[in-house]
């Protein structure tokens, strides 16, 4: 591989604050081949508080970490330290531990990095630029991207690929563009989008190439605009069918599976199936999913609420802005789903985590949702986005009647 830079968003701040959520059962550590060899070659002992025989366990297809009883990895100490990082070293870790929550995705020369807001310290821009991190991660990434990753090609636009990079770039610029202004709405921002890609695709733009291109997608752009000036004072009511999508996408983002869930004996498979039944006839209130996911009326979600804060709101663009400019909603990266496929599944994103917000704000009987409800609902999102199943036909079909904009405009208001 030839790398010629590695681009960093430029909105971002991270640095690890030693929460250890990452380490307490959220996530499965799956290993790497070396990874596995490396760490039976540690010579773990019970001296050192480690049960050689469940420090490496055994799944369908592969080996992760063990854990602990309470859920937690079980190299995770007392302190809320990695055994493996203070003996060994940083080096020493699993790649997937090194590596959280940033993540690279070659883009023919270049490498794009952007995060998982899963991360509190992500999502709450806390700590240094992201920029400090290029010169290591390129180091890095050279020890698990294939060696021909230079050499892939950029995924469609629409339907057909076929573009190479530095014009297939220029619509990540665009709609980059498209998101960025922090004084509008995201759901007014998001809604401009899909009005210009959907012109791209109708009008058959997916394939323009060259510097011509930048003025048929900047003159689309400032168009929408003058298409949509602001949010609609009455927006028209999304289907039934649009809302009940949405209604089984926040369970899906709602639920925290912890390593005790995946057990056959666990009942968590009936609560959720429980769960999802309540969720269908959305009738009466939510079943309590956790603490700060209680028992709430679904009526009560669906009223209208305040504005979201411009805390909120620059919170939520350096989100979407950060999945745009990292390539993290298509390709590779998702999927392998072509980008204006990719960018209707993220910005049906914005309805979920307003949903979950409002949620977590009634939870703790508030009557307005608070910056603190967007920022851990975008968490609880970022938990489990690109790693669930992907049901392409799902997206198709709300884009079809034009619910991912109804929903959008709905739970704006």
């Amino acid at each position: 591989m030839n790398f010629t830079g590695i681009i960093t968003p430029n909105i971002q701040n991270w640095s690890c604050h030693g929460c250890t959520d990452c380490c307490r059962g959220g996530l499965l550590i799956t290993l790497q081949p070396e990874d596995k060899q490396r760490i039976e070659e540690q010579n773990w002992t019970p001296a050192d508080g480690i049960d050689p025989a469940k420090a490496v366990v055994r799944g369908l297809n592969h080996f992760r970490l063990g854990h602990q009883p309470d859920g937690a990895c079980v190299f995770l100490d007392s302190q809320g330290r990695c055994k493996i990082h203070a003996k060994f070293g940083e080096a020493a870790k699993p790649l997937a531990c090194r590596l959280y929550p940033l993540v690279v995705h070659p883009a023919g020369k270049k490498l794009l990095v952007g995060l998982r807001f899963s991360c509190p310290s992500a999502a709450a821009n806390k700590g240094v630029p992201m920029s400090g991190y290029a010169a290591g991660l390129a180091k890095l990434a050279k020890t698990f991207l294939p060696d021909n990753c230079d050499e892939f090609p950029p995924p469609a636009v629409a339907a057909t690929a076929g573009l190479d990079w530095p014009d297939f770039m220029r619509f990540t610029r665009w709609l980059d563009k498209s998101l960025a202004d922090e004084t509008l709405p995201m759901a007014l921002k998001i809604l401009r989008a899909l009005q210009w890609l959907g012109t791209v695709e109708k009008s058959y733009f997916d394939q323009i190439e060259g510097d011509s291109a930048d003025d048929i997608l900047g003159a689309l752009v400032e168009n929408s605009s003058k298409k949509i000036p602001e949010l609609p004072e009455s927006p028209e009511k999304p289907s039934a069918f649009g809302r009940l999508f949405l209604r089984m996408m926040v369970l899906e983002h709602a639920r925290i599976v912890t390593v005790a869930d995946t057990d056959v004996r666990s009942s968590h498979r009936w609560k959720m199936l429980a769960a999802a039944a309540r969720f269908v006839w959305s009738a009466g209130s939510t079943p309590a999913l956790s603490e700060e996911l209680k028992r709430v009326k679904f009526s009560d979600i669906e009223k209208n609420f305040a504005p979201l804060s411009a805390g909120a709101e620059a919170l939520l663009t350096r989100y979407f802005c950060v999945k745009v400019q990292s390539l993290h909603f298509c390709g590779r990266a998702f999927h392998n789903r072509p980008f204006i496929e990719g960018f209707r599944n993220l910005a049906l994103l914005y309805p979920v985590i307003v949903w979950l917000a409002r949620w977590l704000a009634l939870s703790a009987g508030q009557p307005e949702v608070a910056d603190a409800d967007v920022l851990r609902a975008v968490s609880l999102v970022d938990h489990h986005y690109s790693y669930t199943p992907y049901l392409a036909w799902r997206t198709k079909l709300l884009q079809q009647r034009n619910d991912i904009a109804k929903l959008c405009e709905w739970y704006a208001r």
